[in-house]
């Protein structure tokens, strides 16, 4: 961390290591949650709509992002990341109680707890951007997306191969432990970069802002429609590749867990020259390489079914993530001020996951109807919208907003 002072450093640390520690329970979750929802009889459909509703761009994911963005801003950051903590914990406990119950109602409720824990998004990454000096955001991020990801070149492996011999429950008491351990070191080491402004929240202006965020900025229209554009499309086929590859070619979790494994290892090894990069030469450039090398990606994904192609093509994916995920996070923490950082980051993730929260369950359909190739030929069409408004709508951000 020779890149950060001091004083960053204490922050950065603590955020570092939660993430790692979340990182380890929820590689071992990405891996094994579709198998297990289609292990208690559930169609590919019915889990795309299961998705549509709590999965990483579903309704619940939505609607929590804008309103803790908004709260995180006048009430500080890290309540909200203690608050996700527990929320996820106990959505575990769900897990299981579903798991030894064959409860679908259980099994909902446990995803709709698990996806509000994205209520703390806007403020984790807020709270990065605010804990390092100007100039160092890329590679701020790319350091929290690599401590979350280190854990993933092993624990999916582990994890899959504990689910296929002790059955999915075993798996989740190790995450409710790791996630425990997590809201222990954010209550006791954390510190708050945004105190709480004195202003009383009333529900009233979180439903107004909650409506405002249904609309982007003036500003950076087009970035957020490419972001909702890569959400929508990535969803409807790579979202649902577990859940098709064990019930297409009846790939056992292990084997997905170690094709997780390979593309952490391979988004580990990108994450800091690339962040350093975006440092240096900037956002936008980065942002159409990283959609571009999902063409190869899908193309693959539509003409091959060998397990060890796939396993191979998950370095691909794991640059796709390297180069995505810090870029939109610097473009957008370059583009606003600190006073309202954590409400735009809520309002990307509300009109993206609008635009998003049905994909997975029309690639549900479409697999039902035409197999795994159909989905996935629909998210390389996606690909190609979205670089489209890339290159046409989307500028660098000419310089980092004062918060002054």
């Amino acid at each position: 961390m020779k890149n950060f002072s001091t004083q960053e450093r204490k922050n950065i640390v603590v955020l570092a290591a939660t993430a790692f520690l979340r990182g380890a329970h929820n590689s071992v979750f990405n891996v094994i949650w579709q198998p297990f929802v289609l292990s208690l009889g559930v169609s590919m459909s019915m889990l795309g709509a299961l998705s549509s509703l709590a999965g990483m761009n579903g309704i619940v994911t939505t609607i929590a992002q804008p309103l803790g963005g908004w709260s995180a801003d006048r009430l500080g950051r890290k309540p909200f990341i203690l608050a996700a903590s527990f929320v996820i914990a106990l959505a575990y406990v769900l897990f299981v109680v579903a798991g030894l119950t064959q409860w679908w109602w259980v099994l909902v409720l446990g995803f709709v707890l698990y996806a509000s824990s994205a209520l703390t998004n806007p403020a984790r990454a807020s709270m990065v951007a605010e804990s390092v000096r100007a100039g160092r955001h890329g590679t701020a991020f790319s350091l929290m997306l690599v401590a979350g990801i280190v854990p993933g070149i092993v624990a999916p492996t582990l994890g899959g191969w504990l689910a296929d011999r002790f059955g999915y429950v075993s798996v989740f008491p190790i995450g409710v432990a790791l996630e425990v351990i997590v809201l222990l070191i954010v209550w006791r080491f954390l510190r708050e970069t945004r105190s709480a402004d004195g202003t009383t929240i009333r529900w009233r202006d979180a439903m107004r802002a909650l409506i405002q965020s249904m609309t982007p900025p003036k500003a950076l229209r087009g970035f957020f429609l490419a972001c909702a554009g890569d959400s929508f499309a990535w969803g409807m086929g790579w979202g649902l590749l577990y859940g098709m590859l064990s019930k297409t070619y009846n790939f056992s979790t292990e084997q997905l867990g170690v094709m997780a494994s390979i593309s952490s290892l391979a988004w580990a090894i990108a994450q800091m020259p690339i962040g350093r990069y975006i440092d240096s030469r900037g956002t936008r450039g980065m942002l159409i390489f990283s959609e571009a090398i999902g063409i190869p990606l899908m193309l693959i994904a539509i003409t091959q079914t060998r397990f060890e192609i796939f396993a191979a093509a998950q370095i691909l994916f794991g640059l796709t993530a390297a180069t995505w995920v810090p870029t939109t996070q610097t473009f957008l923490s370059r583009s606003v001020s600190a006073e309202t950082r954590a409400e735009t980051f809520g309002r990307l993730n509300m009109f993206r996951g609008l635009i998003a929260f049905p994909a997975s369950w029309i690639g549900g359909m479409l697999y039902d109807a035409g197999s795994l190739p159909l989905p996935m030929f629909a998210n390389l069409i996606g690909i190609l919208v979205v670089i489209a408004i890339l290159i046409l709508f989307v500028r660098e951000p000419k310089t980092e907003v004062s918060s002054q």
